[in-house]
């Protein structure tokens, strides 16, 4: 992980949810399979991760077109996904390892939550391992109109904690993620390869 004498150049840190600071990403996998048992497709959770950090929508609607979903059922597993995904999480997800970051840090410098999940969602898990003291700030996919790799979720972030772009540093677990911070002028380390990646 990252070393602290590093995070201490950066006046606020923002944290994405789902595989930075939660590990809900299997259980959001399962919940793509159960809308394929349900509706009788063979669906896996590969697109999932290969548009990681993208919206339920996006992923629902790539989804229909590999697994040959007829694109009238969109909304009924965009339904369903949200509801076999709230009860995966509620049921299975655990903090990771960058929430010793957020821990070490709070009270330290401004800290924020910027996610692609929907505000049920991210209440839910703010509420299950009550995490809400440590976030000044928090702008989830309902309070953006263009999602990651643009930067509007990052930039909304460093808005509401009165801080510059190039002042925040993004922890972040999906390629579409960190493209999105670096679009925002941010730096951003990448909790997969544990690689610090400057915007300029």
């Amino acid at each position: 992980m990252l070393e602290q004498s590093i995070i201490n150049q950066y006046d606020a840190l923002i944290f994405d949810m789902d595989g930075t600071l939660i590990d809900t990403m299997p259980s959001h996998a399962k919940a793509w399979e159960k809308v394929g048992e349900h509706l009788g497709y063979p669906v896996k959770g590969d697109v999932m991760y290969e548009f990681g950090g993208a919206t339920v929508r996006t992923i629902a609607t790539e989804t229909c077109h590999r697994y040959g979903i007829p694109l009238e059922l969109l909304e009924e597993v965009i339904r369903l996904k949200r509801q076999y995904g709230f009860e995966m999480v509620m049921e299975n997800a655990t903090l990771l390892p960058t929430f010793d970051i957020v821990k070490n840090n709070y009270g330290k410098r401004s800290m924020a939550l910027g996610t692609g999940s929907h505000s049920n969602m991210v209440n839910m898990l703010l509420d299950k391992f009550d995490l809400r003291q440590y976030f000044n700030a928090v702008v989830d996919a309902d309070m953006v109109t263009t999602h990651k790799p643009n930067p509007e979720t990052f930039l909304q972030c460093a808005e509401r904690l009165g801080v510059l772009p190039n002042q925040c540093l993004v922890f972040e677990d999906a390629d579409l993620g960190v493209q999105a911070a670096l679009n925002g002028g941010m730096d951003v380390f990448d909790v997969r390869t544990n690689t610090l990646t400057r915007a300029y």
